[in-house]
This record gives C-alpha cells, sequence and structure tokens, in this order.
C-alpha cells in the first residue's frame, strides 16, 4: 500500500515536471530564452529520473519477492 502512495506522488510530481519542460521548450519568454540550454539540461535531468521511479514504483510487485 505504501508502493502504491509514494507512486501517486512521484506521478504527480513527474506529471509537474513535464508540464514545466514543455513550456521550457516551448516559450519565448524572453527571461527563459536566454538561459535556455541551461534550463532545458535542468528540467531534462530531473524530468526523466522521475518518470522512470514513477514507471518502476508502478509495476507490479513479482511473486516471489513478498
Amino acid at each position: 500500500m505504501l508502493r502504491k502512495i509514494i507512486a501517486l506522488f512521484l506521478t504527480i510530481a513527474a506529471v509537474w515536471a513535464i508540464k514545466e519542460t514543455y513550456f521550457i521548450f516551448t516559450t519565448s519568454d524572453a527571461d527563459i530564452a536566454a538561459k535556455r540550454g541551461q534550463l532545458k539540461l535542468a528540467s531534462l535531468s530531473i524530468t526523466i529520473p522521475l518518470v522512470i521511479a514513477s514507471l518502476w514504483l508502478w509495476r507490479p510487485i513479482p511473486k516471489g519477492e513478498k
């Protein structure tokens, strides 16, 4: 049960990170455009591990590990 709760919170954080990453890649705001390279690197380095961890937590536990 605790695994599902952690997975839910991590999924919410991952969806928010994906939304922010999309915003960084598509915006034409002058402040973001000035540091776009750094922001792309930072957003992807946060989003990719969150998505991987979220998918790993939602994966069913094999029968032998319980």
